[in-house]
């Protein structure tokens, strides 16, 4: 049959052309679109590879021309982690001790300068490792920011200069004893515990007493006779090295003697020619002090007291 002799049958057949060509169109279309996105994403990923590539040259150094690098030049490693150090021993204020105890300090901040990375931080360390009367002095010196405070090299100089006297360190104390309520009993407990360790063994033949200002008081005789007894033993050790002592200790005088001759701790006297020695460098024929004369003496009133 033909279709032109049927209207009804070609009206069909122009309504299924139309509807093929626009789904012709909307596949042209989604097509062009397609292509449209495909393109603007290689040109995204074109400019991505770009932007890459210039940040990876900012990230690795370019490197100099092998005829270019010294040989002297050092070898720069990564660094791995600090090496863990054990802390030094508390220091509490034995001059004999402190050069070790400085040393262990200053090994420290060498190895891990990443946790010391100030020198406050270094000074703060230090006082945390101190005790007893060297411990006051460290704090009251960081409490009011001191120029011993301002470096460890610093820190370290005046911790060496100070040998602290118990009158020093009793000064200290009762400073922060008049702040406590603590009984009397536990003053002297905590008084003698931050002695140091020289001034407790001396004392050792000593009955403490049960009041602060007594503890206080023969603590401060005991190393008024320790450091005249190290003055003496240090000049006996100056005279002895230049050859002008003949014998190194002078005999122990006589028991009746004693209370006429100046009496050296120890219960030694001075030779003749020890006392014309002493005589010419100014000490005193008491203690080996410097300053003052055996009529005036400190060690003889405390010890005569």
């Amino acid at each position: 049959m033909n279709p032109a002799h049927n209207p009804s049958l070609l009206d069909q057949l122009e309504r299924i052309e139309g509807i093929l060509q626009q789904h012709e169109e909307a596949v042209a279309a989604a097509a062009a679109e397609t292509r449209r996105a495909a393109e603007a994403n290689e040109q995204a990923l074109a400019e991505l590879s770009g932007l890459l590539s210039r940040l990876s040259a900012r990230l690795e150094p370019v490197a100099p021309p092998a005829s270019s690098i010294p040989a002297s030049a050092p070898v720069i490693l990564q660094q791995g982690p600090e090496p863990r150090v054990s802390e030094p021993e508390r220091y509490e204020g034995n001059p004999e001790s402190c050069d070790a105890f400085v040393v262990n300090c200053s090994l420290l901040y060498s190895l891990q300068p990443r946790v010391f990375t100030t020198e406050a931080a270094k000074v703060a360390y230090t006082i945390t490792h101190l005790t007893g009367w060297a411990w006051l002095w460290g704090t009251a010196e960081w409490e009011r920011q001191s120029e011993a405070c301002s470096t460890f090299s610093a820190f370290a100089a005046e911790l060496r200069k100070g040998e602290w006297s118990v009158s020093d360190y009793s000064i200290d104390f009762c400073t922060l004893a008049s702040r406590s309520q603590w009984s009397p009993a536990a003053l002297v407990d905590t008084f003698l515990h931050g002695l140091a360790a020289h001034i407790k063994d001396a004392m050792v033949a000593y009955d403490v007493p049960s009041s602060l200002d007594g503890a206080i008081d023969l603590a401060t005789r005991v190393d008024l006779r320790v450091q005249a007894r190290r003055r003496e033993r240090a000049l006996r050790r100056r005279f002895a090295e230049a050859g002008e002592l003949s014998t190194g200790v002078p005999p122990q005088p006589a028991a009746s003697s004693r209370k006429e001759e100046p009496v050296q701790l120890g219960h030694t006297s001075l030779t003749g020619e020890e006392r014309r020695q002493w005589r010419q460098f100014n000490l005193c024929l008491y203690c080996g002090g410097q300053g003052h004369f055996m009529a005036t003496c400190p060690v003889k009133a405390q010890t005569h007291q």
